[in-house]
């Protein structure tokens, strides 16, 4: 088959699990995940920043649910939109590699059935824009770097311009153009220069509507990436510096390629130099960036700890070089079988949910901890089970000690309306810090206190003690209704909803620390 052939056949399986997955979202039992109801959180606000990323997603799930409502197939409109635009670029990008239309199509469909490419399909996060926007940078790079011609630099400042509304990773793109410039002399002359520092300062623009928002906001998102740099999501226990997490960032790049896939493209990666006169200059790029990115990603990992999800940018270019390293020859069966592998490990993984909640192989039951999506479980039963204890949205308010509850309570919550956050434990600053909070609106008022649990927490016997002691101060009564299970796994109470009704709040707070 030629290269249309091909394409139509992609664009078929697309669809197809564009289908499977919004059946997924609008019937499944998985919920939005307390960054999805955050980002969510966020659109309720249109704004020109936000606490803790760019406005991008925000912007996202406004357009998304003013298509279909503050649902979540509105929230995640989108994702399904980019999980469908992405191995189409990728089918291109590989076509700039010259690559056959076989090899073209397995690119495409590596990463189509890939976790990480069902992931950008379904879960609304930041990631998903700003992968999308350093792919097609990738395509119109290397479709260059093939004709041997010099891109326009102001055409990539605009790429990532619109990939940096999502998250600021993608400027170190830039860094990836400069190293191109040593293997591709091509791509740059005394006269390109000019166009590349302008290409620069366009993509800078993005930083412009965060850098307006932080200016009145005591440069809030500046403070906390900072922070994130600096290990502050990696302290130890004893508080004696950072440790790092370089096997378990090596195993998450392995879960989210999928083990055979990834133990492929670890082969191809070892053997690149060697075979570097066999492959075209645009493969070699795809292999050679995607490298690069992983080989810093571990190495960061040994000092300080590293989510798996932060480096996922370089994917789009590695599937590439794997289609081109396995796609052909005796490694083609091996890639075949990675990538049914792959179908079957993601349709288990998001069944397991239905496979708890039901007591399917019970005789072998599932440990609740291997569940992946614990934290986006038994949203839906938090309606009814508040309307039952008496909060009644009209008079009464929400409010958690987690900025992650505050969200999921405001889209879940009766009427969704917007929860707020107490500060209790001295946890850092969030969006919610910066929104008028329970001292501006509610005071005089009586507000439910939610705690959202899983096991083994949920179980804890100091919990209820511990968290009465914590509001008393603020409350001329509170009183604790109890315990609402929201998911069950083999019959058992694996996650639940305490519950606490306070009268009289007195408008004061806990002092917020000085963190970011």
């Amino acid at each position: 088959m030629r290269y249309p052939q091909y394409l139509f056949v992609l664009l078929f399986v697309l669809v197809i699990k564009a289908a499977a997955v919004i059946l997924l979202i609008m019937h499944g039992d998985i919920g939005l995940g307390p960054d999805e109801a955050q980002y969510w959180t966020w659109s309720q606000l249109p704004d020109f920043g936000y606490y803790s990323k760019p406005p991008g997603i925000a912007w996202e799930i406004l357009l998304g649910t003013s298509l279909f409502g503050n649902t979540e197939l509105g929230v995640r409109f989108f994702p399904v939109v980019i999980g469908f635009a992405l191995p189409l670029i990728l089918f291109f990008l590989a076509r700039s590699c010259r690559l056959s239309p076989t090899l073209c199509f397995w690119s495409a469909l590596c990463f189509a059935c890939s976790p990480l490419g069902i992931l950008a399909s379904f879960l609304a996060i930041t990631d998903g824009g700003m992968v999308l926007f350093w792919t097609l940078a990738c395509t119109y790079l290397v479709g260059h770097i093939e004709k041997k011609k010099q891109p326009n630099y102001l055409i990539i400042g605009l790429l990532l311009l619109l990939g940096g509304l999502f998250k600021w990773p993608i400027y170190s793109f830039w860094l990836i153009v400069l190293g191109s410039w040593l293997a591709y002399p091509w791509l740059a002359s005394w006269k390109s220069l000019s166009r590349f520092f302008a290409g620069v300062g366009v993509s800078l623009f993005a930083l412009l509507p965060s850098a307006y928002w932080n200016a009145t906001h005591e440069w809030a998102t500046f403070r906390h990436v900072s922070a994130t740099l600096a290990g502050g999501h990696a302290k130890t226990a004893t508080g004696g510096g950072f440790s790092g997490n370089p096997l378990e960032f090596f195993g998450a790049q392995a879960a989210l390629v999928s083990p055979i896939l990834f133990i492929l493209l670890l082969m191809g990666w070892v053997q690149l130099f060697r075979k570097k006169k066999e492959m075209s200059d645009g493969i070699f790029f795809c292999g050679i960036s995607s490298l690069i990115i992983i080989a810093i990603g571990i190495i960061t990992a040994c000092f300080m700890k590293i989510q798996g999800n932060w480096l996922i940018f370089a994917y789009p270019t590695a599937f590439v070089f794997l289609a081109w390293y396995a796609g052909e020859g005796t490694k083609k069966k091996v890639l075949i079988g990675g990538v049914a592998l792959s179908v079957i490990l993601n349709t288990f993984v998001y069944s397991i949910p239905y496979i708890q909640a039901n007591s399917v192989l019970s005789s072998v039951p599932l440990p609740y901890r291997i569940n992946p999506f614990r934290h986006n479980l038994g949203w839906h039963r938090l309606t009814p089970i508040l309307t039952v204890v008496g909060y009644n949205p009209d008079t009464d308010f929400l409010f958690g000690d987690k900025y992650q509850t505050a969200s999921i309570l405001s889209f879940y919550g009766p009427q969704q309306k917007r929860a707020y956050f107490l500060n209790l434990n001295g946890a850092r600053k969030n969006q919610f810090s910066f929104w008028p909070g329970m001292p501006e609106e509610q005071k005089g008022e009586k507000g439910f206190f939610i705690v959202l649990e899983n096991t083994p927490q949920l179980v804890d016997a100091t919990l209820k003690d511990k968290y009465l002691e914590l509001l008393r101060p603020y409350f001329n009564n509170v009183h604790y209704i109890g315990t609402s299970p929201l998911f069950w796994a083999y019959d058992n109470v694996v996650k639940g909803a305490l519950i606490f009704e306070c009268q009289g709040y007195n408008g004061q707070s806990p002092t917020t620390p000085d963190l970011y």
